[in-house]
């Protein structure tokens, strides 16, 4: 049975993407997993990583939408499959406000397909809203990356920190 893992944290700039890439190519070229990758995110930098662009007409806001077949949305890349993203996944959080039940549909998306992977990998957003609740809703398992910062202060000769 497949695992799902979401790699979230609400900050950007710390590495989510790269993650999630380098962990990706990793358990499908050295270790043969068959794996998934879901970019959930609407800057679409995974996407971008792979050289897909932003105009596939079937993507993970298409799917989202109903408007195509999650199969219909996989790109075949570097022993990996992967559902692009686009811009358009930006305006997701407003119009699936009122749908009932809405933290569940990625989950009911991933549903028939999640056994025909060893690992599912979603690139979460850089916030709290609806996508990221519907990739940790969708999980078994979520990895926070988190960005390690070293801040050191000096004082000046009369004691006040600079």
């Amino acid at each position: 049975m497949g695992k799902v893992i979401a790699i979230t944290n609400y900050k950007g700039g710390v590495g989510k993407t790269t993650s999630t890439i380098n962990l990706a190519y990793f358990l499908a070229n050295e270790h043969k997993k068959k794996v998934l990758l879901i970019d959930f995110d609407p800057q679409a930098n995974l996407s971008y990583g792979f050289g897909i662009e932003d105009d596939i007409e079937n993507n993970i806001y298409s799917v989202l939408r109903n408007d195509c077949k999650l199969e219909e949305a996989i790109i075949r890349k570097f022993n990996m499959d992967i559902i692009s993203s686009t811009l358009d996944l930006s305006v997701a959080d407003v119009e699936f406000s009122g749908r009932t039940m809405r933290e569940f549909i990625l989950k009911k998306l991933l549903a028939p397909i999640k056994d025909n992977y060893d690992i599912i990998l979603i690139d979460c957003p850089p916030n709290l809203g609806l996508l990221t609740i519907n990739a940790i809703v969708a999980s078994d398992f979520c990895i926070k990356r988190t960005y390690k910062t070293c801040r050191c202060s000096k004082n000046d000769k009369t004691g006040n920190r600079m």
